[in-house]
């Protein structure tokens, strides 16, 4: 069950750096259907009004970047927050975000249906799960 309680996702949570490098990029709505080849190395997309943001893993760069107007930026590594967060849950990403600002490290966050997730630029990777493995120890 989606847990609400602050303290409880903070204490229950378990960050976890994903597997490799990810990157970041725009891409014109109109490029949508180039990209549907590489959709197993998309972590996610979104829709804004100036395009799609898209999150994906290293191993399509190059395919992908060719799709985007801006160039892409990173290298940023995945941290997933495995605990399952209900997305009426107030203040978690709030207390994940201040940690990480606190030690000065840059986050994106993402919330997805069942976990929460942070890229955090790829050379502080570990400096990150220091500071979300000693918040949950708190």
């Amino acid at each position: 069950m989606a847990e609400t309680d602050l303290k409880k996702l903070i204490r229950d949570m378990f960050p976890s750096q994903q597997y490799g490098k990810y990157w970041f990029c725009t891409v014109p709505e109109q490029n949508m259907m180039g990209l549907a080849g590489y959709l197993q190395y998309i972590v996610c997309i979104f829709r804004e009004r100036e395009g799609l943001s898209v999150v994906f893993m290293d191993e399509a760069k190059d395919e992908i970047m060719q799709y985007s107007e801006k160039g892409v930026q990173g290298p940023f590594a995945l941290i997933s927050l495995d605990v399952n967060s209900d997305l009426y849950a107030v203040g978690f990403l709030a207390e994940i975000t201040a940690a990480l600002a606190k030690e000065k490290i840059p986050a994106n966050a993402i919330s997805a249906y069942f976990h929460d997730h942070v890229l955090v630029p790829y050379e502080k990777k570990d400096a990150a799960m220091a500071c979300l493995n000693k918040l949950r120890n708190k």
